[in-house]
C-alpha cells in the first residue's frame, strides 16, 4: 500500500503527468472501440463461419 500511496502522491505534485497519463487512457479506450467497429469484423454475417463445420 505504500508504493501506492507514494505515487498517487507523486501524481498529485505532478498535474502535467496526471492529465498526459489520463489522455493516453482515453486515447486507448477510442483506439480499441475504433478498431473493434471497423477493423473487427464486427456485424460480418456469419454464415461464412458456420460453412466450415
Amino acid at each position: 500500500m505504500k508504493l501506492l500511496e507514494r505515487m498517487q502522491c507523486w501524481l498529485g505534485e505532478h498535474p502535467n503527468v496526471e492529465a498526459f497519463l489520463w489522455f493516453v487512457a482515453a486515447v486507448a479506450c477510442i483506439a480499441i472501440l475504433v478498431w473493434f467497429f471497423l477493423f473487427s469484423g464486427y456485424g460480418d454475417p456469419p454464415e461464412f463461419v458456420y460453412e466450415q463445420f
